[in-house]
Formats: structure tokens, sequence, C-alpha cells
């Protein structure tokens, strides 16, 4: 495949992250802009590498080929270290070691499309928006995929709650989207490739957006009992005699919280530069 649409890109953003106990959840590509410079990195929950910053993960890689196009994957295993966001459940590891690792192996480069931190929209592009948006979440709900081609699955909902306002906690929001185990990681946006209304009405022809406005990290259910309880969305499917009803909501993390990262990231080159 050569991805031409908005929606085609993305199936390439986002990657299974599986860890050596059986469980899965969702990661994905992110830069980071230093003056001329780009640091790929990989964003994910913390629960979903079991609060772990030396988890050992696998994941598989698509290649590029020299036509630019892509068709074939690699299974990686990762030993790596993992950065940890102060407050939110959100972490990082370097993705720059992982290309060279697959390029030493295959002669080939990782065929990905990652997030830009131009897509994290400052607070007055939130206030643009409608409390009800259309969004699509990206991931691998209960660790499904398409494991012939490496693909994602895509997930419509809307915004349960309005993205320039916090949701009862600083950072965070709330989607009306199924969220089950394995979706933890996955990227929110508003998404729109044939046109779109603003909240004044005014509607463009043919406009296309997109705004990342999180990462999934917990939902609502409620219990027998009719009492309402918020978890992480789990990495695993297990049976427990708690019964508990999925209320398709999701929480996430505002990706204003990966600016965070940032400062590591930028701290760890200026450390690096000076030998310091």
């Amino acid at each position: 495949m050569n991805p031409a649409s908005l929606t085609e890109q993305l199936m390439f953003n986002t990657i299974r992250i599986e860890t050596l106990d059986g469980s899965s959840g969702t990661g994905f590509f992110f830069n980071f802009h230093f003056d001329k410079d780009i640091v790929p990195i990989i964003v994910t929950n913390k629960h979903v590498i079991n609060y772990n910053e030396k988890e050992k993960v696998r994941f598989y890689l698509h290649l590029k080929e020299t036509d630019g196009s892509t068709k074939d994957n690699i299974l990686i295993t990762l030993d790596a270290q993992w950065f940890f966001h102060s407050e939110k459940d959100l972490c990082f590891t370097f993705a720059n070691n992982i290309f060279e690792q697959v390029k030493k192996i295959t002669g080939k480069e990782v065929f990905c499309i990652s997030n830009d931190e131009i897509l994290i929209p400052k607070k007055e592009k939130l206030m643009e928006l409608s409390a009800l948006e259309d969004v699509v979440m990206i991931g691998y709900p209960i660790g499904l995929w398409d494991i012939e081609n490496n693909y994602p699955i895509f997930r419509r909902g809307f915004t349960a709650s309005h993205p320039a306002y916090d949701f009862n906690n600083k950072g965070v929001a709330l989607v009306d989207i199924a969220a089950f185990p394995g979706s933890s990681g996955s990227p929110i946006y508003i998404l729109n490739e044939n046109g779109y209304s603003d909240k004044k009405g005014t509607t463009y022809l043919g406009g296309k957006r997109l705004i990342f406005l999180g990462v999934l990290y917990a939902g609502p259910t409620m219990d027998a009992d009719g009492s309402v309880t918020v978890i992480d969305v789990p990495t695993q499917q297990k049976i427990v005699s708690k019964t508990s009803i999925m209320t398709n909501l999701g929480y996430y993390i505002k990706s204003e919280e990966l600016l965070e990262f940032k400062k590591i990231v930028e701290g760890m080159l200026n450390k690096n530069s000076t030998g310091k």
C-alpha cells in the first residue's frame, strides 16, 4: 500500500504493543521538533507496560519498499527504557534506535507515519469546537487486528464532554466510544476528509481537518449494584467474580500533556551535546 487519504495514513501511525505476559495495548508514533532536528518517539499508557520502566515488549512494524510503498512486516522485540509522565498515565520510549535496528536486520527503512506536535490543538482552537464533535479512535480493541496486513481497527464516536474543558480532572476529557481491553493508548482524533461544519454553522465543503485530541486510558463501568467505577482500560480480558457493565464511555488524556515529554527529550539532547 501507498497511503493517500488521511485515514489510510493513520493506518500506519499505531502499533499493537504486546508484553511478554500476553497482555496487549496500543502505542503510536509521535515526533518532536527541535530547530532542524526531529526526534521520533513511541507513546502508550503506563499501565500497558505494567508500570515498568524496563518492560520488554514486542510489536510488528511495516517496512518501506524502494518505491515508497509498504507490503512486508517485521516482528521486533524491544528491551528499552520507558520514560513516565509525572502525573498522567502516559509514557514513551525513543524510536530512532528501533529504526536503526530494523535497517540493520532488513536493509529497509521502517514505514510509519507519525503524529506531529503541530496537531496538538491550542486552547483557542479547542474553543472553536462544539461540545459534540465526531471522533475517530485507532487501536486494537480486545487485541483484535488485521494480522495478515498488520493494520489497526478504526472506531467512531463522539465527544461526550466539551474538548475545551477538563472533565473533573485536569488534562482529561470524555468521549462516547466503546473502550474495550486493548484500546489503552489509542490516539483519538477529530477527523474530517470531505468537509465539515463549525459550531457557528459555517460549512467547509471538501475541507480537511485533523485534530489530535488525546490518548485513551480509562473508562467508567457500572457494577451490578448500580455504582459507577472508573478503571484503567485493561490490557487483557479476564474472568472476574464482580459483574461490571460497560458504559461505552472513555476517558482520554489531552494531547497537550505530551508536551511534558518534549522537555524530557530536550533535556537529554542538551545533556548529550554538552557531555555532562
